[in-house]
C-alpha cells in the first residue's frame, strides 16, 4: 500500500511539474515573439533546469505541442462558435476567427511556427497535423449546413489559410487594438464575400444553358 502511496505521489509532481512548465510556456509566447524566446527562458520562467525540461519534453517542438493542446478547450468553443455562425453569414465566421487569432496568442504564434517551419518528418508534427485535420473536418460539418457541400474541404483549407494569413500581415500595422480589430475585420469580410460568391456562382464547366 505505501509502495502504492509513493508511486502516485512521484507521479503527481511528475504531472504538476509537467504543468508548470506548459504553463510558464504559454505565458511567455503570450507575451513576447516567437524568436525572442529561448528554451532557457522557459526554464527560467518555470523555475527549473533545462535538462528538467528535456526530462519531460522529447524536444523544443513536443513541448510547444502541449501547450497548443492545452488550448484544445478553447478550439473546441471556437468550432461551436463556428457551427453556430454557419446559421448567420461567412462574414460572420471570418470575424469570429479573427477574434480568436488576436486573442490566443501563444496558440497562434506556435500554430503559424509549425505551418511555416515544422519538421515535415517529425513525429511531433505529423500530430499537430492529426489536430489540424480534426478541426478541419468539424468545420467542414459546418459548412455542409450553408449550402456549401461541394468541394467543402477545398473550401474550409482555403478560407481558413485565407483568414489566418491577413491576421499574419496586418495584425501589427495599427496602434490601437480597437483600430487593428476593426481594419482585420473589414478585410476578413471582404474575403468572406469573395468565398461566398465564388462557390454560389457556378463555373463555367457547371453552368447551364436554357433552351
Amino acid at each position: 500500500m505505501k509502495g502504492n502511496t509513493f508511486q502516485e505521489l512521484r507521479e503527481r509532481e511528475q504531472h504538476l511539474r509537467r504543468e508548470v512548465i506548459i504553463l510558464a510556456t504559454e505565458d511567455l509566447f503570450s507575451r513576447k515573439a516567437f524568436h525572442e524566446i529561448s528554451m532557457k527562458d522557459i526554464a527560467k520562467a518555470a523555475k527549473v533546469s533545462v535538462a528538467s525540461i528535456y526530462r519531460y519534453f522529447d524536444s523544443q517542438d513536443d513541448l510547444l505541442l502541449a501547450v497548443l493542446l492545452k488550448d484544445i478547450h478553447n478550439v473546441n468553443q471556437l468550432i461551436q462558435d463556428l457551427t453556430r455562425a454557419a446559421d448567420s453569414s461567412l462574414e460572420e465566421i471570418s470575424c469570429i476567427f479573427v477574434d480568436y487569432l488576436l486573442d490566443n496568442e501563444a496558440t497562434f504564434q506556435i500554430a503559424c511556427h509549425f505551418l511555416i517551419r515544422g519538421e515535415r518528418d517529425s513525429i511531433v508534427f505529423r500530430k499537430f497535423e492529426s489536430v489540424k485535420t480534426v478541426f478541419l473536418d468539424r468545420f467542414d460539418s459546418g459548412l455542409n449546413t450553408m449550402d456549401y457541400d461541394r468541394h467543402s474541404r477545398v473550401f474550409s483549407e482555403s478560407f481558413f489559410a485565407s483568414i489566418l494569413g491577413i491576421v499574419i500581415t496586418h495584425r501589427d500595422l495599427a496602434e490601437s487594438d480597437a483600430d487593428k480589430r476593426e481594419h482585420l475585420y473589414q478585410l476578413a469580410r471582404f474575403t468572406a464575400r469573395a468565398f461566398d460568391h465564388s462557390m454560389k456562382v457556378p463555373s463555367k464547366h457547371q453552368r447551364v444553358t436554357m433552351p
